[in-house]
């Protein structure tokens, strides 16, 4: 079978659907001679690549059938691997020691095992293991080891729903041909609370930019390289939650880290061959090239409290009141107190990864908790609250701060306007009616964000009373609309969903609301608040390039992926 090259095509990206652009030549037959062999990774030897304008995908013009890349998977025998086996080892410990600092052991699921050595090390550990790998050769050896090996793809393995603590996928998903549903799988396996990791090549690391067509991810066996972005929001948009993200660090001998150089940079290679027949090269060197990424997710886990606080009668449009929270162990039951529950279908609380309390206390409040495993920021727990309400049918999503910084009880009036069609976004602005220092703002804050309103006012072209508070309602078919999951994770995600929504020409309605200051709800400092000043004085300079034709900001395209109900 042969797939011919493809600079001539006009394809869409498989993964998100936008167009592409051809970037490297590869060879015509590059499907059947290509090595796919787990070691080899001979420079050139692949199909004509695209890279996706959306997403950044990377992938061949046209893809062998899956079942013909299953049988030469089937076939492949790769000698060479076990030359590295301590190195291979040791990489192993450390990404199960990733997993293992946030996740107790349990049952492991390793998907393309290859020999078996993370399976045996996990084992080792007191993990219970299986593992899925196509290569016989390969599945052979693992089963030398006493491992339980299953020579299938993930979808014909049939393991029931919930059957795995821990997922483990490296150097896996970008042989696949549809990535999404390969995450849905895995995401399916997992119990609530447990782990995915995924290790994978990105094709936008500096490295890979630097060595060009001679990059060691651009092999025949690689189909799909997501970059480190699109694998974190692939990952979010299946509704798990991200743990960790560290650069890989390999184990190889210091020959092995040579011989990889001198195919790549061809004028280091008489040097680097001499030093290879040292007993220098017999040495083991821990490194990352920062052009992989580790990721690992965890599913969510619901708790649902025994009197759930919301009970709004009406099924239609459904209204999520979703509350971002941290250190709110002290607030949390005077918000619960003012929350009127008939006005919301469900009430949940995200906390991230709080030392305190604020778990239980939500729970014993009424209120339905997801807990961040790590904390990560005020920005990426709202992109939790909303896919968790996307993914869950609302209809209707109105942000609360579990802080008790905004009143609660003004919920009825944020969803009113988007209920009866005004509005896709409602803010709540502490400067309509102009009593924020009464209310016990800072005179400083005052004219911060007096200052800075009138500023984005200029760069959006709007005239808006606030852009600086956290009370904000939004349709479900808005929030579908916009890449709210490349936005940052920090503060400064409140301003960028105000660009999508101005770049979306969104119906923005603004509410009167009452300003609150106390110790608990007021903690952003000085420092905090310049930075994020700073930061919105840079996203309106990029605001305007890309409106004006200059840039293409990806924060303002289309999200890559669909964000429906289960």
């Amino acid at each position: 079978m042969t797939v011919a090259a493809s600079s001539d095509l006009e394809l869409r990206c498989r993964l998100c659907g936008d167009t592409t652009e051809f970037r490297y030549r590869g060879l015509e037959e590059w499907a059947v001679t290509g090595e796919l062999a787990p070691s080899s990774h001979e420079v050139g030897v692949h199909g004509d690549l695209y890279v996706c304008r959306r997403c950044g995908t990377v992938q061949p013009g046209e893809l062998p059938p899956q079942e013909v890349m299953s049988a030469r998977y089937a076939e492949t025998d790769d000698e060479r691997y076990l030359d590295e086996e301590p190195g291979r080892r040791r990489t192993a410990g450390r990404l199960l020691d990733l997993i293992e600092r946030r996740f107790a052991i349990g049952r492991l699921l390793d998907v393309g095992c290859g020999h078996g050595l993370l399976m045996d090390e996990a084992r080792r550990r007191g993990w219970r293991v299986t593992g899925l790998e196509l290569s016989r050769s390969s599945a052979a050896h693992a089963r030398r080891l006493g491992l339980d090996i299953r020579e299938q793809a993930i979808e014909e393995a049939g393991f029931p729903p919930k059957s795995f603590d821990a997922v483990v996928a490296v150097d896996l998903i970008e042989h696949l041909h549809q990535p999404r549903d390969f995450v849905r799988r895995c995401a399916e396996l997992l119990v609530p609370g447990g782990a995915l990791l995924i290790a994978t090549p990105d094709p936008e690391s500096p490295l890979a930019r630097v060595f060009g067509r001679r990059w060691w991810g651009y092999i025949p066996s690689h189909l799909h390289l997501l970059p480190r972005r699109m694998l974190r929001e692939l990952l979010q948009a299946e509704g798990l939650l991200l743990a960790d993200d560290v650069p890989m660090v390999r184990d190889f001998s210091f020959g092995y880290w040579l011989a990889g150089f001198a195919g790549r940079a061809r004028w280091a290679a008489v040097a680097v061959h001499r030093i290879q027949r040292s007993r220098r090269s017999e040495r083991s060197l821990s490194v990352s090239l920062g052009d992989e990424r580790v990721v690992v997710a965890q599913r969510p886990k619901l708790l649902a409290p025994a009197k759930p606080l919301a009970h709004r009668a009406d099924q239609k449009p459904t209204v999520y009141a979703v509350l971002p929270a941290y250190r709110a162990a002290a607030t949390l039951s005077e918000v619960a107190r003012q929350l009127p529950g008939a006005a919301v279908n469900r009430a949940i609380v995200v906390d991230d990864a709080s030392p305190d309390s604020t778990t239980e206390v939500a729970v014993e409040n009424g209120f339905e908790v997801i807990r961040h495993p790590a904390n990560r920021g005020y920005g990426a727990n709202q992109k939790t609250c909303y896919v968790h309400a996307l993914r869950s049918g609302a209809d209707v999503v109105v942000m609360v701060h579990a802080d008790n910084q905004y009143d609660p009880r003004l919920v009825p009036e944020m969803i009113e306007p988007i209920i009866k069609g005004r509005a896709d976004v409602v803010i709540g602005s502490r400067m309509l009616d102009d009593r924020a220092i009464i209310g016990g703002m800072p005179r400083w804050k005052w004219i911060g964000n007096k200052l800075l309103t009138w500023i984005e006012n200029q760069g959006f072209r709007r005239q808006y009373s606030e852009y600086h508070t956290g009370y904000r309602a939004f349709s479900a078919d808005f929030l579908r609309s916009v890449a709210f999951l490349r936005n940052s994770d920090a503060f400064v995600f409140d301003q960028e969903i105000f660009a999508q929504a101005t770049a979306r020409h969104a119906l923005v309605e603004e509410v009167a609301i009452p300003t609150r200051y106390f110790l608990e709800a007021s903690s952003v400092s000085f420092k905090e608040s310049v930075r994020y000043g700073l930061r919105t004085l840079v996203l309106l300079g990029r605001f305007r390039a890309h409106d004006a034709g200059l840039v293409r900001w990806p924060l303002l395209g289309a999200p890559a992926f669909e964000l429906g109900a289960r």
